[in-house]
């Protein structure tokens, strides 16, 4: 079955939405405050979650067309600070909303 141009665009957005979904799920089990060389469990989810983030950097960057006029490493710049920025925005806001959840009644 041959996906058409707008399917391959739907399932490129599924999938660069679903990676950065994964990491800030991940960063949220995290115990990020205790991070050091000590804790191999908050660096292994640390290192999963920038795998998750570059992978959703190298799907912007796919994304980006090359007759842009950019230069390859101005791509791959702004794909990273997009995907680390959607991350961040997305980890901020779950804090928020278990901040909201978890407030006195």
């Amino acid at each position: 079955m041959k996906l058409t141009a707008r399917a391959r665009l739907w399932l490129s957005n599924g999938a660069i939405v679903a990676l950065i979904a994964a990491a800030t799920a991940v960063m949220m089990l995290c115990p990020c405050d205790s991070v050091g060389t000590r804790d191999h469990y908050a660096l292994a989810l640390v290192t999963l979650a920038l795998l998750f983030a570059m992978a959703a950097a190298f799907l912007i960057y796919r994304r980006m067309r090359r007759d842009s006029g950019i230069t390859g490493f101005l791509r791959a710049v702004i794909a990273i600070a997009v995907a680390g920025l959607s991350v961040y925005g997305a980890l901020f806001l779950a804090m928020e909303i278990v901040t909201w959840l978890a407030r006195p009644r």
